[in-house]
């Protein structure tokens, strides 16, 4: 096992073993039932540190997942390297390398980012995103913006939502006057 694989593999090994202690530890807290007055505060509160935890583990799963193609990436250039220094023909310059390198890197990632892997991976890390996103903006607005006295994303969309349908009349109202005053 060369030493670019170990590497890997300890940082997936370690990425693991954090996943496991974190549900054995403080995954056990969070799931604890909360009672009395601020209970619902606390769950909400509770729900976006769960959302936050999700969102870093699949963010660093996917960091683990690039990282892996990255390195086979490495591997393959360096071999295609070696191959052509034993048959006598060594990169004679920086631009033959690199685009060794170019070429070799754009066909590792184009496999990974085509894999079902990397869409599946994509499509959790996304809804991991988008529910930390909800829960801190719930978080937000119920204990920064509604005690301050500012409008919530909710109470704006209402009001976006109220405007344009009173434009909406006003218009039907305005072509009404005209098709009247057409016919006097």
């Amino acid at each position: 096992m060369n030493m670019e694989s170990s590497d890997l593999q300890a940082s997936h090994d370690f990425f693991e073993h954090w996943l496991k202690a974190y549900e054995a530890t403080c995954g056990r807290i969070i799931d604890m039932p909360i009672l009395g007055p601020s209970r619902e505060g606390a769950d909400k509160l509770r729900k976006n540190f769960e959302a936050t935890i999700n969102m870093h583990a699949a963010w660093a799963q996917s960091l683990a997942n690039y990282q892996s193609a990255f390195m086979e990436a490495s591997q393959k250039t360096q071999e295609e390297v070696e191959k052509r220094i034993a048959g006598g023909v060594s990169p004679s310059s920086y631009k033959g390398y690199y685009d060794l390198w170019m070429e070799t890197y754009s066909k590792t990632f184009k496999e990974f980012l085509k894999s079902r892997f990397f869409a599946s991976d994509l499509a959790r890390l996304t809804s991991n995103s988008m529910d930390f996103q909800k829960s801190s903006r719930v978080l937000i607005e119920e204990n920064f913006l509604r005690p301050a006295n500012l409008p919530t994303r909710t109470e704006l969309d209402d009001l976006s939502k109220e405007v344009y349908l009173l434009k909406k009349q006003v218009k039907e109202l305005v072509r009404g006057q005209g098709k009247s005053a057409t016919r006097k």
